[in-house]
């Protein structure tokens, strides 16, 4: 019988794994690619030592933030697809990290010309600018509607649980809008109604506000997934959820290939495929990559 491999040879086997599947050509490019950063804590080691209860020595170790870039992938023939297409590790939501994540989408075949047509995105300004130099101006920036919407709810102070309540539902009913006039125009009647006792609510929701009806340069179901929030709810908490489970690695590395993992039972649980059979198959990658 062999052997249990360590840890570490694992994460050494699903590194060369990793390399491909962050290479590999795109065949289907969905219509829309929402954007997003997922912030963990992940376990650094530290120089100084101490003596667990068995007195071995020991290295102190601290949280350190890291953030994980997600594009995901979200298709408009009426399917519902969604997919995990590529992500990035990193320190910070700057323009270099940004720009690793959308030129390796870009080089994959995620182009105009092969099916995009919009990103969803939040006010990201390193996204913003990786975007700008990798697409240029002929690409749809959409900002997130769930991240405005949920902005300025926070804002919203001193109603009760009924008053909010109705707040929100005129708030997101701006979207529910026709053509961009009629959105403009809904938010000025919006703003006129609680800007006397909802001053910072109104004013984060008229900043950038051009940025987030950009959907409507855009035609049928791409429209749709764009502005319907509930989708893009849902995803950003099973998300959230997922990654928060890899916080325990202590290098970046481990990092890394514990967000892949979970990236794979994501993907598998989004087509209705068994996490046994997802398993099988990331254990067939791994003997192939691996001869």
């Amino acid at each position: 019988m062999r052997p249990l491999r360590t840890i570490n040879e694992r994460i050494n086997q699903l590194e060369a794994l990793l390399a491909q599947v962050h290479r590999e050509p795109i065949s289907e490019v969905p219509a829309v690619v929402r954007f997003d950063g997922i912030w963990l804590s992940m376990q650094t080691q530290q120089d100084s030592l101490y003596e667990d209860r068995r007195k071995r020595k020991r290295h102190r170790t601290r949280g350190k933030r890291m953030v994980v870039l997600v594009a995901l992938g979200l298709w408009t023939d009426g399917s519902g697809k969604r997919q995990i297409l590529d992500w990035e590790v990193a320190e910070q939501e700057d323009q270099a990290a940004w720009e690793r994540l959308v030129q390796r989408l870009w080089e994959r075949g995620v182009k105009l010309e092969t099916g995009l047509q919009a990103i969803v995105r939040d006010g990201s300004e390193g996204l913003e600018q990786a975007l700008d130099y990798i697409y240029g101006s002929a690409l749809v920036q959409q900002r997130c509607i769930f991240h405005k919407l949920r902005n300025v709810s926070d804002k919203c102070i001193g109603l009760d649980r009924e008053g909010k309540k109705q707040f929100l539902e005129q708030a997101a009913a701006v979207y529910q809008a026709m053509s961009a006039s009629e959105a403009r125009a809904r938010l000025a009647t919006f703003a006129e109604r609680w800007r006397a006792t909802q001053p910072q609510a109104v004013a984060t929701f008229e900043r950038e506000f051009e940025q987030t009806i950009r959907y409507y340069s855009l035609e049928g179901m791409a429209r749709e997934v764009v502005r319907t929030t509930s989708v893009l709810e849902r995803t950003n908490r099973e998300l959230r959820r997922k990654f928060r489970q890899v916080g325990c690695f202590s290098s970046p590395r481990g990092t890394e290939v514990a967000v892949y993992i979970q990236v794979t039972r994501l993907n598998a649980q989004w087509t209705k495929t068994s996490w046994w059979e997802a398993s099988h198959s990331l254990a067939f990658d791994l003997l192939n990559s691996n001869p």
